[in-house]
């Protein structure tokens, strides 16, 4: 099977920006940094469907017969060898955000994310419209916070929760994040420009 042959195939897709093909335990697999067209695609029908329709486009190539794993991005990580391709293709779909950019102002906390377009979650919320589970965004909000501000990774009490718009794969969004120590609570924002998507505060009994 000629891997480079796919991966400039795939690279002719509408929706594919760059591709590069290794394996997974013997089984071929593609990495895929999307276009702006082709994240829309994702968000409008899910990632089985946008699946497999690359893979219809993989049929023509000539190699009808082969059944890839995908792994999708917004952008291509920087790759120096086949093997940290394979590694890719082998590790499960993330279930994380990295911070693009952090900064603190007198205790208080704002990271840049990027939402990961092949979250672990998205294929069940929702098969054919992709949504951050609002239990992510404050698991997220707890767990960055704690590495930051030495708060708890769990909390006893969710307070004034509000989810007002989507998050959906490929979106920019600011967290905010501030602890109040006297009140043993963590108060979490996301936040774009003047966009807001969710908020609330997260207690606990006792200080860490």
């Amino acid at each position: 099977m000629d891997l480079a042959h796919i991966a400039t195939w795939l690279r002719n897709h509408p929706w594919v920006d760059d591709a590069q093909c290794g394996y997974a335990t013997g089984t071929p697999g593609a990495l895929l940094a999307f276009t702006p067209e082709g994240i829309d695609a994702l968000c409008r029908q899910g990632r089985q469907r946008v699946v497999d329709a690359l893979q219809e486009h993989v049929d023509t190539s000539g190699y009808a017969d082969a059944r890839l794993i995908y792994r999708l991005f917004d952008t291509m990580p920087i790759l120096t060898s086949a093997q940290q391709i394979d590694a890719l293709l082998q590790a499960p779909l993330p279930r994380d955000v990295l911070p693009d950019e952090e900064h603190e102002h007198d205790g208080e906390w704002t990271l840049s994310l990027r939402i990961p377009l092949d979250l672990v979650y998205f294929p069940g919320h929702f098969p054919q419209a992709p949504v951050l589970p609002g239990a992510v965004q404050v698991a997220w909000a707890l767990s960055l916070a704690s590495t930051r501000l030495g708060t708890p990774l769990r909390c006893d009490v969710m307070e004034a929760l509000k989810f007002q718009q989507l998050l959906r794969p490929g979106d920019r969004v600011d967290l905010n994040l501030h602890h109040d120590p006297a009140r043993h609570t963590l108060h979490f924002a996301y936040r774009y420009g003047e966009k807001a998507y969710s908020s609330g505060r997260l207690a606990w009994s006792a200080a860490p």
